[in-house]
């Protein structure tokens, strides 16, 4: 009996993990409102690899052209340190970003 209620638990665990994996995932921000497709960045990668910075550099054009982008800002956040910061450690395309400096500053900037 204990073994039959444990095979039960097992399919049922493997169920709603093969639904979790296939689960449509969600995309956030201004690439969802421009109905980007998931192989725009991902191209032939596995959905859940994170796709390599120069997929976004790619359209966003150079890091010298997204720190103009932001030149208004004071201080800048893509100036400084963040040259050899990967993009996807503050702007996340399936989750909110985060400000990875306002782990050591308090600059408080909304996250695209």
């Amino acid at each position: 009996m204990k073994t039959g209620i444990f095979h039960a638990l097992v399919l049922i665990a493997f169920a709603l993990c093969s639904f979790n994996v296939n689960a449509e995932i969600k995309l956030h921000g201004k690439h969802a409102q421009m109905h980007m497709q998931c192989d725009t960045c991902h191209g032939d990668t596995r959905p859940r690899e994170v796709p390599d910075e120069q997929v976004c550099l790619n359209c966003h054009g150079s890091r010298e052209d997204v720190k103009k982008l932001t030149s208004k800002l004071n201080p800048n956040p893509h100036y400084g340190h963040s040259d050899s910061q990967p993009c996807n450690d503050c702007h996340k395309q399936h989750e909110p970003s985060v400000l990875t400096c306002d782990q050591c500053h308090k600059f408080g900037y909304k996250t695209p």
